[in-house]
């Protein structure tokens, strides 16, 4: 299996999701929006480090399934072409296989859009969720079909079958990132323990493990999300989301 996730790059515009709701309403003790997705699928993570392009792509699927939209699993080809213009990957070059900035390939999905199933789907903004706040994230996934999280994964969960938080200090083999970077889109929680959906399976996580390895969470705002939460989900500031995209 492939990573691909570069390092973290902050940016002071980056939307904060505690700006569009009025407060936070804590999440059911179950959240689950895997049901309505009959299949993920690997997205060619397998063989590329194309992580961040299925991440986001498992997450478009998601809430369309979730809206009761119509969900077309991507072919390698649409996940290629996504990675060609994002991570700049020219196919059969292996030295251009670097994967891909998260802030960037968002960036992208909001202005330009992801393409597959004959569908090209677009965001309206994105906003950072708050890290180490586990509330903050069952919220956020509750309220907006799952978030899309990346990972500094140590070399100690190369080839483990769940992520769990090691014992003692993170150093060499439990140091985050001594594997590498890796982006996953987080569809459940029960009560902190999570399973997340990468190279087109489930896997669960402790919560200890997302607080030592986590470097970055979002959530993003699609047309589709908010109208099947009757428009305005739970306090969502719709009118301040508006005016800071014009502000953009």
């Amino acid at each position: 299996m492939k990573l691909g996730k570069q390092p973290p790059r902050y940016d002071c515009r980056t939307f904060k999701l505690s700006r569009y709701i009025e407060s936070l309403p804590k999440a059911p003790p179950l959240v689950d929006w895997t049901g309505k997705v009959p299949e993920y699928g690997m997205l060619a993570n397998d063989k590329l480090g194309c992580c961040v392009i299925a991440g986001m792509m498992h997450l478009a699927m998601q809430q369309r399934a979730a809206a009761g939209l119509p969900v077309a699993v991507p072919s390698d080809g649409e996940v290629i072409a996504a990675y060609a213009a994002i991570g700049g990957y020219v196919e059969g070059d292996a030295a251009t296989d670097g994967g891909c900035n998260l802030l960037d390939a968002l960036n992208y999905w909001r202005q330009q859009g992801l393409t597959f199933g004959g569908v090209t789907h677009k965001i309206a903004a994105f906003a950072a969720v708050r890290l180490h706040d586990p509330a903050q994230l069952a919220s956020a996934m509750w309220l907006f079909g799952g978030t899309l999280d990346g990972y500094a994964l140590p070399a100690s969960v190369d080839g483990a079958s769940a992520w769990k938080a090691p014992t003692g200090k993170l150093h060499g083999r439990t140091a985050p990132g001594s594997w590498g970077g890796h982006c996953v889109e987080s569809p459940y929680d029960k009560g902190g323990a999570l399973e997340v959906i990468t190279w087109g399976a489930k896997m669960p996580v402790d919560a200890g493990f997302r607080d030592a390895y986590c470097d970055e969470s979002y959530v993003v705002f699609t047309p589709e999300w908010i109208d099947a939460n009757g428009n305005s989900p739970c306090g969502f500031k719709r009118d301040a989301l508006v005016a800071d995209l014009a502000a953009l």
